[in-house]
Formats: C-alpha cells, structure tokens, sequence
C-alpha cells in the first residue's frame, strides 16, 4: 500500500505537544548520515512558544501541503524554505513542528543585512551561535529558525550550502568546551574542534520576497508556500491564544474585517482582539455606537509593516 499524509511521517500539523505520530524517527538516506557523537542531553523546552502558539490546548489548523513538506524535509536531512505574504504564520511553523515533535527550544537567528556565517556558527569568545548549536550531536534534531535569510547579502546564503553539506563544521583554536545558545554558563565538550550533528536539524528557512536565494541554497531545500490564513484558521488562533473566551460578536465582527485587510492580519486581529479584551472596546463605545468604536480599535492596529 502507498504512504499517505495520514500514515507516512511523523508530523501531523497540529502544533498540540504529544500528538505526533507513534513510530521510529526517520532514517536519513544513506548521503545524509553524519551521527557524530557521543550525543549531548536533551534541549531546553522553549519558554516563547505559547507566546507565539497559544497554550496548546487545540489544534490549529495546518496549511495545504504543511505536513507532506515537514515530513520530506525530515526525512530527507533538507532545510524547509518557507515563503508566503507577512503574516501567513512562516516563523510560527518552527515552533508548531518543535512543540509537536517535543523537540526542545527553537534555536532562532534573525538575520540581518550584515548577517555573516561566523556569526551565526561561532562568536570566537568560546560560545556557539544558534547556527553552531544546532548542529551540536543531538540525538534528535535540533529546530533552527533561519528569518529571513532574503536580508543578508548573496554570500550569507552561499557560505550556508557548505555548512549544510557537512552537516557540521570546524572551529579553529577553539576551547574544549564551549557555550551554546541555549545556556551562556554551561559549557559542551567539543571533540577535536569539530561541530558536527548525530541528527541533521529541521532548518526552518523564512523569507519575506526581498531577492531570491542563491539556485544553489534553494535547490537544497524543500519548497513550502503558505497561503493567507483563511477564517477558519483566524477563528482557531484567536480561539487558541484567547481561552477565556471573547463576545461572540465581537470575534466575528473582527474576522469579517480579517479576512479582507491585506498585511499582517494575524497579528492585526489579535492585537485587536487584546485591545478589546482589555476593555478598549467598552471604553470607546460611550458617546459612540458599537460599530464606530469597533472601526476605532482595528484601525489602531493597522501599521501593514511585516
């Protein structure tokens, strides 16, 4: 019988802890096994991801195509490069997968203009960046958030292809042991100077559509592109990050006007959605109808940079 999407892989798209799929991780293919040792304790569960997921109570709703490409991605030891319109969730999907497959805290570098390999990997003061730590030798992989690589210049992406063909790198005249991006404070061995993974991490690679990546780093990649969240989707993640529960008409009146604004409207409808919460609404509807001061509050939140 062929794999399908509900029993091939072990993601599922739920972002809910514990749901994935029962079953052995994937093997890599035979190209794709580094297994570098002896492998280093478990990470850090991730402090920011019910912050950017909600208290993982109820599932949200995953993307067309969202759970085939995290698997394959998976799989086959490749980045997932994630591309789609501000607000569409890309730097969220890190921490759906990493909460979901309890794979510990998200390693995230946020890129910038004069971003450089060295920075991500190894800051020469004997700590290693997110980069570096991600391809420490975990038994699992490590989720490492690349956010918008589409920032740096065209030689950020190139140096990249060599650390993620090695999957690893060396470090000249490094200590024995060094920090990682995880713990300032608690040091790990490193044998020989050598960085290099047991588990290949799950790269999660964002761009916002500023240039193209470099053929060379998007051929290595498999290709996700989020569609704009649909109502169902607005409705569970206002539902997942507002558990105690809002006015129904108040909810629905906000998604109307989320499901036609252009921009970030995720982060538009919940911050509308904070605001009332706090009373704004209430507040803004003396000496004006409720419609006026429902205009009020979305309009305040309505900056359209990503």
């Amino acid at each position: 019988m062929s794999p399908t999407a509900e029993s091939w892989g072990v993601y599922r798209g739920t972002g809910l802890p514990g749901s994935a799929a029962s079953g052995p991780w994937p093997e890599p293919p035979p190209w794709r096994r580094f297994h570098h040792g002896p492998s280093l304790p478990p990470p850090p569960d991730d402090p920011y991801a019910s912050s950017v997921l909600g208290d993982g109570t109820k599932p949200l709703p995953a993307a067309p195509d969202e759970v085939e490409r995290v698997n394959a991605a998976l799989a086959l030891c490749r980045p997932l490069l994630v591309t789609g319109e501000p607000g569409t969730g890309k730097s969220a999907l890190a921490y759906r997968i990493s909460r979901e497959l309890d794979l510990g805290r998200v390693l995230r570098w946020r890129v910038t203009s004069v971003s450089t390999l060295q920075e991500g990997l190894y800051d020469g003061t004997g700590r290693l960046g997110p980069l570096g730590t991600a391809f420490l030798p975990y038994r699992r992989p490590r989720v490492l958030l690349l956010d918008r690589l589409d920032r740096a210049e065209i030689a950020l992406p190139e140096d990249l292809c060599t650390v993620l063909d090695a999957g690893g790198f060396m470090v000249a005249g490094a200590p024995a042991h060094v920090a990682t991006d995880d713990d300032a404070e608690a040091a790990v061995p490193l044998r020989g100077g050598t960085v290099r993974c047991q588990a290949f991490p799950l790269v999660v690679i964002t761009t916002g559509g500023d240039r193209d990546l470099s053929p060379a780093l998007a051929g290595r990649c498999v290709p996700l592109t989020l569609p704009p969240p649909t109502r169902a989707t607005l409705e569970a993640i206002a539902t997942a990050r507002f558990p105690q529960g809002l006015a129904e008409d108040v909810l629905t009146a906000f998604l109307d006007r989320a499901e036609t604004a252009r921009g970030p409207v995720v982060r538009r409808l919940l911050d509308a959605l904070h605001l009332t919460a706090q009373g704004a609404l209430t507040s803004l509807a003396e000496g004006r109808n409720w419609q006026e001061a429902l205009d009020t509050v979305w309009t305040w939140t309505a900056a359209e940079q990503p």
